[in-house]
């Protein structure tokens, strides 16, 4: 990545002319589909974090730009056929989003994939004020009297039991292929408390079509569930300068359409990309953005993060795998800087995706000082220090490394579980001092499950589960053609 040229040569671009570079810029329908189209109406509604979980609640939607003040109403969901009577009205923030433009200091880059679509205005209202573990409806509002339906959402508990579903790279086909997965997921755990999509949730960022299809195929479950969003390779944008020189933006859409937490104290471009959420008590997540070719400030900010949380259950969030499992895929320079803290705070569970494989392993407790595993022949239980997984929901797939994550061994990691050419999404549920992680295909049939044990003390043990059905490649799958959008 330059992100470094674009602050420096910032000056010298405006009067350039400047275009993205796409690998495939024929392979789409320029035609603007029926849901792609803002009108007065509001729509691609979705709810996510920004504060505590158990007492805040924030949403964003989009309208054209004949709306420029509007409102959200929350009340509590009761049984009663008219609760909206006690609803409470929120004025909206209100932004303002050129598409065919990326605008920052000294320069402006074309979005071609968007040239000839009107200007659009995204909202956003944080609820506040709420009550823990507790069901709400909201509804949000376009031009005065246009008023979506009312969706129902539960705040985060003080305490009990937590489910969340995890996804890795949506990405290509959102049209057509991913949306039995994220709809598979729902009806696997419709109680999910959040959605954690780790990166590349589309294939161009700044693509407003590629987004518009990805509101399609979550549908309401956007609305009910609180997305927690990872920046992929994919939400940013290579533009091409004068002097055949490339630079990499973040999605003129991200912000815009997401709500996350500001960390103030790091950078502005790291902003609402790098963020860490308390979901009640026991559950902390951390969110990275390894797109940044410079790891260092996020690597202080995450080692004193990890150091001043007392969660029981601490996960940690980031695109591209500190183990690779996509064959000619690695990532020194992360693992480089951020295993080290990841071991020294013993993460319990690091969630990622980018190499459109699955990947699960573990890493034994001890194996950071070179020391072997002990196994509890009574129990069959191991001690464990952090579980790795990657994994894809989308439909472009990868072959797996030919020599699994045998690389690796100098790092005391071990492949537990891999597969090639499946779709997956992952339900994972926090229980006292149980963890339980399960993998399942797009049909929701079981693929991968452990269970992580975890002492007063912060000790962990891995617990062997049941049978789990042969392992998925190329070659005892349907034949696989690459898939492009």
């Amino acid at each position: 990545m330059r992100r470094s040229l674009a602050i420096s040569l910032g000056l010298t671009l405006a009067n350039l002319s400047l275009s993205p570079v796409h690998a495939h810029p024929d392979g789409h329908n320029d035609a603007v589909l029926p849901w792609q189209e803002a009108t007065s109406w509001p729509d691609r509604i979705v709810a996510t974090i920004d504060g505590d979980p158990a007492t805040t609640l924030a949403v964003t939607w989009r309208t054209d730009r004949s709306v420029s003040e509007t409102s959200a109403q929350i009340a509590l969901a009761r049984p009663d056929a008219r609760f909206d009577r006690e609803a409470l009205s929120v004025p909206a923030q209100t932004e303002a989003l050129d598409l065919s433009v990326i605008k920052g200091k000294g320069f402006t880059f074309e979005v071609s994939d968007n040239t000839g679509l009107p200007k659009t205005h995204h909202h956003s209202v944080r609820f506040d004020g709420l009550e823990p573990d507790t069901l709400y409806a909201y509804r949000v509002q376009g031009a005065d009297g246009m008023w979506s339906e009312w969706f129902q959402t539960r705040t985060a508990p003080r305490d009990g039991p937590i489910r969340f579903i995890y996804l890795g790279d949506a990405q290509n086909n959102l049209d057509s292929h991913w949306p039995r997965v994220i709809r598979e997921a729902f009806r696997t755990a419709p109680d999910a408390r959040f959605i954690l999509h780790a990166g590349d949730l589309v294939n161009r960022g700044s693509r407003d079509l590629e987004w518009a299809n990805w509101f399609k195929a979550g549908g309401f479950i956007h609305g009910m569930i609180p997305a927690i969003g990872v920046t992929g390779n994919h939400e940013y944008d290579d533009f091409e300068l004068s002097n055949e020189e490339e630079v990499e933006l973040l999605s003129i859409l991200w912000r815009p359409q997401f709500r996350f937490p500001v960390e103030t104290g790091l950078s502005p471009e790291l902003h609402e990309t790098v963020y860490s959420i308390r979901y009640a008590p026991d559950l902390e997540i951390f969110v990275l953005n390894t797109n940044i070719e410079d790891m260092s400030e996020q690597a202080v900010w995450l080692d004193a993060k990890l150091a001043a949380s007392d969660a029981r259950w601490r996960v940690v969030t980031m695109h591209h795998p500190i183990f690779s499992s996509g064959r000619g895929r690695d990532n020194p320079e992360s693992r480089a800087r951020l295993l080290p803290i990841l071991l020294k705070h013993e993460v319990d569970l690091v969630l990622q995706g980018h190499d459109h494989t699955y990947a699960r392993g573990t890493l034994p407790a001890g194996a950071a000082r070179g020391q072997t595993p002990v196994r509890q022949a009574a129990t069959n239980k191991a001690g464990v220090m952090t579980m790795f997984v990657n994994s894809v929901s989308g439909a472009k797939m990868y072959p797996f490394n030919k020599d699994g994550w045998d690389r690796y061994a100098p790092n005391g990691v071990t492949l537990d579980r891999k597969g090639e050419n499946t779709q997956f999404f992952q339900v994972i549920e926090l229980e006292d001092g149980q963890l339980h992680y399960a993998a399942y295909s797009a049909d929701g049939a079981l693929y991968d499950e452990f269970r992580l044990e975890k002492s007063a003390d912060g000790s962990k043990a891995l617990a062997n589960t049941a049978t789990l059905p042969p392992e998925r490649t190329f070659e005892n799958t349907l034949p696989y053609e690459k898939l492009e959008e």
